[in-house]
């Protein structure tokens, strides 16, 4: 019995000590702003005289007189700028300054002092490289101030990046022209060289192209119609023509004009400037297939219908349809030519049906097995057979449809 009174008494001090010790260490804390009154004199009828009297209802504030953004116009890759923005302080108290940081290391903002008494101004310096090959260029930095209603202001460059000379459009692209009609566009070449220049020469950097274009290279003098190069020096209008007989296929090549000083001898070609102007596009034929399934049109132009290998069972016949179109197709009649092999192939032409600015042909392919097998499955064992759709237009080249089947012997 004594004992279990001992164990009593022994547990009754072990928890009183660990809540003396709960106590001092988390029962008890000493607010920031002083000990805590349930029972002091501010209420809510006196709670702002209060705030008015502990804090002080004078403030910096900031005023930009100029605004914080800059327009610098037209300017070139890797030219550098720079302008000057003014912060001024229309409040009643110390306005303390800091510059932050900017959206790119090629703008770079300095400032004046850091500290401005009411009244005073003070001027932050923004300077700049026009790093960027798009055709506008926008950057800011950030100014950290104590201004309550303002902590932070963004002054912002921008502006227009042109290059010494500029080319509107940047490419020409003429999209799909069909075989048999011209290649027209026409191109902008304005001049920031400084100086006024004269075209001494155009070309493709291609004979076979130069062989079928025309130029006609007209001086102006841009205006508001020409936006941000009204600022150019002078401008060079290019009208070109490529007239009919590129081969089918892509077209990527260069227009190059040769600028030279008005002063210069056209044969001074240290002096001269070449302007390379990107041209791209596609010539495709005036006659064109219509894919299915087994027709598919093959790199360099033309078409390929796969019958496979045929079996017992497998039709000997197809049908496709052929497309006719671009400006002659009015005066344009379609026949077939050559056929390989012409003893196992059989290819007739339909009567043509107009459908708008084409017309549409029906192509019928047969099989014809023959006493020996066949083999046209363009691999090491033999070549594609082919079908030639002829017309009598000479301005409209022929349409190659090749063939890839396997004939057993009948």
């Amino acid at each position: 019995m004594k004992t279990f009174i001992a164990c009593l008494v022994i547990a009754a001090i072990g928890t009183g000590i660990g809540l003396k010790i709960n106590h001092d260490r988390y029962g008890h804390y000493e607010p920031a702003f002083g000990p805590m009154t349930y029972d002091g004199e501010i209420d809510a009828s006196n709670a702002m005289a209060s705030i008015s009297k502990n804090w002080s209802d004078k403030f910096p504030k900031v005023e930009l007189p100029d605004g914080n953004v800059y327009d610098f116009g037209v300017m070139e890759p890797e030219e550098k700028g720079e302008h000057t923005f003014v912060v001024k302080n229309v409040g009643e108290d110390t306005l303390r300054l800091k510059v932050g940081a900017s959206t790119c290391k090629c703008t770079v903002g300095e400032l004046g002092t850091e500290s401005l008494e009411p009244g005073e101004q003070t001027e932050v310096k923004m300077s700049w490289t026009v790093k960027t090959n798009e055709s506008s260029f926008g950057q800011s930095a950030e100014l950290r101030t104590n201004d309550p209603s303002q902590v932070a202001i963004r002054f912002e460059i921008q502006g227009q990046v042109v290059r010494q000379v500029q080319i509107v459009p940047e490419q020409v692209t003429f999209g799909e022209t069909a075989a048999g009609e011209p290649v027209e566009f026409v191109v902008k070449v304005f001049n920031y060289l400084g100086q006024p220049m004269k075209a001494t020469d155009v070309k493709f950097g291609d004979d076979t192209i130069n062989e079928l274009a025309d130029f006609d290279v007209t001086v102006f003098k841009p205006t508001e119609d020409d936006g941000i190069n009204e600022a150019a020096e002078q401008g060079f209008r290019i009208a070109a023509t490529i007239n009919p007989g590129l081969k089918q296929g892509p077209v990527n090549r260069n227009l190059m004009l040769t600028l030279m000083p008005e002063d210069a001898d056209d044969d001074d070609l240290e002096k001269g400037r070449v302007v390379y102007i990107p041209v791209t596009g596609r010539i495709v034929g005036a006659l064109s297939m219509l894919p299915n399934s087994r027709l598919k049109g093959i790199s360099g132009g033309g078409y390929l219908y796969d019958f496979g290998i045929i079996g017992e069972d497998d039709s000997l016949t197809a049908k496709a349809f052929v497309v006719l179109k671009g400006a002659e197709q009015a005066s344009t009649k379609l026949r077939i030519g050559e056929i390989e092999p012409a003893e196992y192939v059989e290819a007739t032409l339909n009567e043509p049906v107009g459908q708008g600015k084409m017309t549409l042909y029906t192509l019928q392919l047969k099989l014809k097995p023959g006493d020996e097998s066949v083999d046209r499955l363009g691999l090491s064992k033999g070549e594609f057979g082919y079908v030639m759709i002829e017309s009598d237009n000479p301005k409209v080249p022929a349409l190659k449809l090749l063939l890839k089947f396997a004939l057993p012997a009948r």
